[in-house]
């Protein structure tokens, strides 16, 4: 299992082990495939192959991959982040949270022995954040803000907030 920042590198790479054997079958996994796609990812290899299972961050959590023994961690995903300048969400390539490297390394070995092999450092990891930015903090308002207004929420800065959005960021979402 490799995790790799987005849907482009599951591409390229799988472009790149397309020579490999026979016995080796190499599966992509992310949000966008279609239900099949992702069981195929996700099924045992069949009898007498091994299985590449070539992932984003979907893999991170709340499913197991039997038979993987191996991860390869690249330390990077893709995170969609609203620019407050200009209106637009981008996809943006960031380090994971130290969080997500657990959970990374925790897909290797669930149901029989396994490693994880990481492309960055100790101290690399260390220097990221405990966990993930909550996604309120990045992303668009606007639409949240309509739904509160057609529940009859008047004044959003009154909510009970777990993460507080910051106050340019709901003022845009409110002009919006």
């Amino acid at each position: 299992l490799a995790f790799l920042p987005g849907v482009a590198a599951i591409k390229q790479v799988q472009e790149r082990l397309s020579h490999l054997p026979d016995d080796v079958e190499v599966c992509p996994l992310y949000g966008q495939l279609s239900f099949t796609e992702q069981q195929k990812a996700i099924s045992p290899a069949e009898k007498g192959k091994r299985k590449v299972v070539l992932a984003t961050n979907i893999a991170e959590t709340s499913l197991t991959i039997e038979g993987i023994r191996l991860v390869v961690d690249s330390g990077l995903e893709r995170v969609a982040r609203f620019d407050l300048k200009n209106g637009l969400t981008r996809l943006e390539q960031t380090r994971i949270a130290q969080s997500s490297a657990i959970q990374r390394a925790g897909r290797a070995g669930r149901i029989e022995e396994g490693i994880c092999v990481r492309l960055y450092s100790e101290s690399q990891l260390k220097q990221q954040p405990q966990v993930p930015q909550p996604e309120i903090l990045h992303s668009d308002l606007a639409s949240l803000v309509m739904e509160l207004a057609f529940w009859g929420t008047t004044d959003i800065h009154e909510l009970k907030w777990l993460d507080i959005p910051s106050a340019a960021a709901l003022q845009q979402a409110k002009q919006l």
